[in-house]
């Protein structure tokens, strides 16, 4: 009797304790957190997955992404930019645009609580960035940083490589590393036709590589060092590129943009002491003269006399005189010493010490005049400022 009793309470107990864990309500599951490149991107209303699919906000996630965004309350469509990457998602609509191509979504986006939410695997990927989902930690991963530093070895081999060919003077391969499907490839031709003319030690940097979508944007710096051919300034210039992938799945330069542009004196430039012949150096200093006279007495047929036509410094000067700057100041030019450190055929380099006497200030500077011989006349083609 004293055993059946036990077995009863035992048995109550059991059914009490399991009704108890029936009757718990089940744990809900984590919520979905996004990370890029192991920093977690914080939203304001948590990701949702739905039908499979996983839903964000999407300013939070273009704004990580570093894409522009733009909301038409009136049209009720997103738009995120990067450079020449576009997207554009609708409210409700299954159809999206990646760069102006029409795109079927599994799910359309849709709001919730005031909040516009888009499918985020959707648009990491769109702007080229892998996705990975992890179930059990309930995270998504956007891996922007691998995708761009394997890229970003590749184009560093190719500016590298397009560098080398145009230190050796293989034109015909150096424009292999130019999309050939660019709008301005017949420019780069053009380009490479007057280079050939010239001899450079070339070096490139490549920093700042962006993945967007089908394009890569990069921050290209070329420095050429003048080895031999006729005079040039030796410079650095700075573009930002696009590249795009060839037939092959290469990624060639589709188009530039230079921000930036700086000349650099040579080595041993300024200590140079050429063989000059005395009726050349008396020409040389003739149109020094008349340039600082037509100049001074803003004399402006005078001064044009002295510079070689259509030249960098002639556009300078000229875009000057037609806004009127030389007639609205006051102002004296004198040379106080020159020397002649670069002669040879048609190109000749005078350094110049000068006082400028400005509205009441008085300015020193140095100055290197390159000039160029044109019909038996040296007319001045450039002017560097090399004040320290």
């Amino acid at each position: 009797m004293i055993k059946r009793r036990i077995g009863l309470l035992v048995f109550a107990m059991l059914f009490v304790f399991t009704s108890a864990v029936q009757a718990a309500p089940a744990k809900a599951p984590a919520q979905i957190r996004v990370f890029l490149d192991g920093k977690e991107i914080k939203f304001q209303a948590a990701p949702v997955i739905k039908n499979g699919v996983t839903f964000v906000q999407f300013r939070p996630l273009f704004q990580a992404l570093g894409y522009t965004v733009n909301w038409n309350n009136t049209t009720k469509q997103v738009t995120g930019t990067f450079a020449d990457q576009k997207l554009q998602m609708k409210l409700g609509s299954t159809i999206a645009y990646v760069n102006g191509q029409k795109i079927k979504l599994a799910i359309a986006p849709y709001t919730q609580s005031g909040n516009t939410l888009v499918p985020l695997r959707f648009v990491a990927e769109s702007t080229g960035l892998p996705v990975k989902w992890d179930a059990k930690a309930r995270t998504i991963k956007i891996d922007r940083k691998t995708i761009t530093n394997q890229i970003g070895l590749e184009v560093k081999k190719l500016y590298k490589d397009q560098a080398a060919a145009e230190t050796k003077g293989d034109y015909k391969q150096a424009i292999t590393a130019i999309h050939p499907k660019s709008p301005s490839y017949k420019d780069y031709e053009n380009n490479y036709k007057e280079q050939a003319a010239y001899q450079h030690k070339v070096s490139t940097s490549v920093y700042d590589v962006m993945v967007a979508g089908s394009s890569v944007h990069a921050t290209v710096e070329k420095n050429y060092q003048r080895t031999g051919g006729p005079f040039m300034w030796d410079f650095t210039v700075y573009l930002d590129v696009i590249l795009k992938k060839d037939a092959s799945g290469k990624w060639k330069e589709y188009d530039n943009d230079m921000f930036d542009l700086e000349y650099h004196i040579s080595d041993g430039l300024l200590e140079a002491k050429p063989e000059v012949p005395e009726t050349t150096k008396e020409l040389l200093m003739i149109t020094m003269d008349t340039h600082y006279k037509g100049l001074n007495d803003k004399n402006i047929e005078l001064f044009y006399s002295a510079l070689f036509p259509n030249s960098p410094y002639f556009e300078i000067m000229e875009t000057l005189i037609d806004a009127g700057m030389i007639d609205e100041v006051d102002f004296k030019l004198n040379a106080d010493s020159s020397r002649i450190v670069y002669f040879q055929n048609n190109d000749a380099i005078i350094s110049v010490e000068e006082t400028n006497h400005f509205d009441g200030d008085t300015y020193h500077s140095s100055n290197l005049y390159w000039l160029q011989k044109k019909n038996n006349q040296w007319l001045i083609y450039d002017v560097l400022d090399v004040t320290e």
